[in-house]
This record gives structure tokens, C-alpha cells and sequence, in this order.
């Protein structure tokens, strides 16, 4: 449930371990790496016609028709479509606009799918505003964000176009395997999308 979830943070120390990076949130400076690898393989990493939907993704399934609804969701006109989705996760900077997009995502999955994989190497840095008492952990080192002693926490740094694409990824299957934070590296960028066609070649078995 951590995902769907707003965890409320009441107590930070001075330093904090998350994932793959030690944030010192005295630093307050951006040393992260920013990079773009086009990749339009997008076929790569299409997801089956026809597959049975794993447990994890089964059950963040059920999690999202219940009471708490889309996590960070939001919704989106009639006539919004894969383009209008991309044009968000590659350019907004509002939150709300992403939660649209991410919305949409989860909803077409099929036709969303490879395009969200293919961007894990698109680390480059958009930003955000209006982000109220949102924690992202690789953020407040940085000072894009401000810490509040409670928020909302979303555990990847969707500042970057890599970030919001695996966001997405793990918000619709529920997994963690590969989970985009401000130090990521190219390489960690490609390792990633391997491991998301591992996926998918098991989704076909």
C-alpha cells in the first residue's frame, strides 16, 4: 500500500539513505547528471496482445478502483490521446498536468506501455511547480523542494522525464524493480530497460 498511500513524515534528519543515493540535505545544491539517449525501438518493449495480468499489477489494480482512488491521479479530457500524454511527461511542470498523463497511461497501457519504457534514458531535468508540501527525497537535497514536516511522498524524481516514465511504470504494474531517483546513470538508464523487456518476455510465457 505505500504507493497509493500519502505518507506523512513528521521527524527528518539532517541525512537521509534512500534507494541508491545518500541525500545530505544540507548540501542544498544540484550535482545530479543530466543526459538524453534517443530511443525509438519502441517495439522493444510492447507489451503482449494478449497476457494475464501478474499479481502485483492485479492487486495496484484493485487498489485503484477502491477508496483511495488513483493515487496522484487526475483526470483528462475525451479527446486526450497518447501525443497529448508524451507532450505532458516530456514538458509540464505542473503536477497536476502529470497526474493526467499518468492517468491516461494506466488506462491504454497497451498503446503507453513502450513508449514510457523507452524514455528511462531520457534523464532530462523539467522541473516542477506548485508542488505544495509534495516530498520527493532526491529533491529537498537539491532544494526544489521545500520540507513542510509532512506531505505527500512520491519515491522517484519525476523532475526528469526518466523519472516520470518509471512513476508511471510501477504505478500500473506495481513493481520496484527499477525505480528512476537523481543519481541514475546511463547505464543504469539502459539496465533498466532491460529489465523491463525481462518483464515483458515473461508476460509472454
Amino acid at each position: 500500500m505505500k504507493r497509493h498511500l500519502t505518507t506523512y513524515i513528521l521527524v527528518l534528519t539532517s541525512s537521509l539513505t534512500y534507494g541508491q543515493t545518500n541525500i545530505d540535505l544540507t548540501i542544498k545544491r544540484d550535482t545530479f547528471q543530466y543526459f538524453s539517449i534517443l530511443d525509438t525501438n519502441f517495439h522493444k518493449y510492447q507489451l503482449p496482445d494478449n497476457f494475464k495480468k501478474p499479481k502485483k499489477w492485479i492487486k495496484v489494480d484493485k487498489e485503484r478502483t477502491g477508496f483511495l482512488g488513483d493515487w496522484y491521479g487526475n483526470k483528462y479530457s475525451d479527446t486526450f490521446g497518447l501525443k497529448d500524454a508524451l507532450a505532458i511527461i516530456d514538458t509540464a511542470t505542473q503536477l497536476s498536468q502529470i497526474g493526467s498523463a499518468k492517468s491516461w497511461c494506466i488506462n491504454n497501457y497497451q498503446k503507453a506501455f513502450p513508449f514510457l519504457v523507452a524514455r528511462l534514458s531520457d534523464k532530462r531535468k523539467i522541473g516542477l511547480t506548485n508542488t505544495g508540501d509534495l516530498i520527493i527525497w532526491d529533491r529537498l537535497g537539491t532544494s526544489d523542494l521545500e520540507f513542510y514536516g509532512h506531505g505527500g511522498s512520491i519515491t522517484e524524481d519525476i523532475f526528469t522525464i526518466a523519472g516520470r516514465a518509471s512513476w508511471i511504470l510501477n504505478q500500473l504494474t506495481g513493481e520496484i524493480f527499477a525505480e528512476v531517483h537523481g543519481n541514475l546513470t546511463e547505464k543504469q538508464s539502459e539496465e533498466f530497460k532491460k529489465l523491463w523487456v525481462q518483464y515483458i518476455d515473461k508476460l509472454k510465457k
